[in-house]
């Protein structure tokens, strides 16, 4: 079974920056960890970020639940340039998320005029087997709810801060 949470907002920018942010931008300014979940200190393996089937491993310092290291695997499933993207993590590093397969994340960007975009920041959890649901379903409703809350923010300051993103820096994305 799937389980998800879902944020909308209006970014006061242009078209491009609300499209590039979530993925083009510098993540461990955004990714700065919940809860049990430690922050994104770095990526590795991410040399075809940005474009479709490119990966990348999020690394991070561990703590007393999450080993130091890879977390999981990040890869693009979709990009419709200055409308949506579409992700999917998995391969967990993390004994704690045992019970989750996958989890496929979604942004979308509408224009409402030239400096006004609506955002739509979707995450879906995957359960290994209807046993886990109630872990799946309490894991979004607690961790993930809190994780792209912050993430959210994260980007949304990025987006408006007008500094070039990392990936168009190193892989002329």
């Amino acid at each position: 079974m799937k389980f998800s949470y879902k944020i909308k907002d209006v970014f006061n920018c242009s078209l491009e920056r609300a499209f590039k942010a979530p993925i083009l931008g510098d993540a461990t300014k955004f990714m700065k960890g919940y809860l049990f979940q430690p922050p994104v200190t770095g990526f590795e393996d991410d040399k075809t970020w940005g474009q479709i089937n490119g990966k990348r491993y999020p690394i991070n310092n561990g703590n007393l639940l999450v080993k130091k290291g890879r977390m999981f695997k990040d890869v693009i499933l979709e990009r419709i340039e200055n409308k949506y993207w579409k992700r999917t993590i998995y391969d967990f590093e993390f004994k704690t998320l045992f019970f989750i397969s996958k989890a496929v994340g979604e942004w979308s960007i509408i224009k409402l005029n030239d400096d006004k975009i609506e955002v739509t920041y979707t995450y879906t959890y995957y359960s290994k087997s209807w046993i886990y649901n109630p872990l799946t379903w309490l894991l979004v409703k607690i961790q993930i709810k809190g994780i792209m809350k912050k993430a959210f923010l994260g980007i949304k300051e990025q987006v408006q801060s007008n500094e070039p993103f990392i990936y168009e820096l190193h892989n002329n994305v």
